[in-house]
């Protein structure tokens, strides 16, 4: 019995070094959002192409806490006939095919979607919100139609935030080269002046282009 006893030490000892390795190991990685820089495309709205922020952690309407007070709640869109739910957006890491590692968004379903990464409304800067055209409820379908002079409204904070539509564009995006895809996307990049740029895909019956509606703030 002792001789068993004494040969079981080096062993308990080791299995405690062996835990007490583990447990010192590094931290798992942080969520790919968390590490890696934004997309440095447009969003699409490609069913199977990107994943809709549905599938992604519990999407739900931002807190009226200290922190999400100012976070937009809800868009409307009169020319359109559009109002909707907006809710908050970021993107993840895809593996490709050759190994390398790239960032794409993700996409609201049935709600337009507030890139996490862009401005807060009323605040200065650029708030930008993406929908789908033709899948997952389709808020921004007619997006492509409205023109300048047209209105839009975001509530955040409890408050309506005014703007007027100044500039509408199709731009190419599927077969476009790498470079044209990134000159698409300034629009989506952070801008001196208090806007809201509004993105989703054309046709309606297709995803071959992007559309980009920069609206300006105006007051009431």
């Amino acid at each position: 019995m002792k001789v068993r006893s004494c040969c079981a030490w080096p062993a308990l000892v080791l299995l405690m070094a062996l835990m007490l390795a583990i447990g010192c190991a590094a931290p798992a990685p942080a969520p790919a959002e968390a590490n890696e820089s934004p997309p440095l495309s447009l969003p699409a709205g490609e069913a199977g192409v990107l994943r809709i922020a549905e599938g992604g952690p519990p999407l739900r309407r931002p807190s009226l806490n200290a922190e999400g007070v100012n976070q937009p709640q809800k868009l409307e869109l009169p020319s359109i006939r559009v109002e909707t739910d907006i809710v908050p957006i970021g993107w993840y890491v895809v593996q490709q095919p050759n190994g390398t590692q790239v960032s794409e968004w993700e996409v609201a379903d049935s709600a337009a979607g507030w890139h996490k990464n862009s401005a807060l409304p009323g605040q200065g800067g650029n708030v930008v919100l993406s929908g789908h055209n033709n899948i997952a409820g389709a808020v921004f379908r007619k997006l492509y139609t409205m023109k300048p002079g047209d209105d839009a409204y975001v509530w955040a904070g409890g408050q309506r935030i005014a703007y007027r539509v100044e500039e509408v564009m199709i731009l190419e995006e599927k077969g476009a080269s790498l470079d044209q895809r990134r000159d698409n996307a300034k629009w989506i990049q952070p801008y001196d002046d208090d806007r809201l740029t509004l993105v989703s895909c054309w046709p309606e019956t297709d995803n071959t282009h992007r559309v980009i509606v920069v609206a300006k703030r105006v007051e009431e």
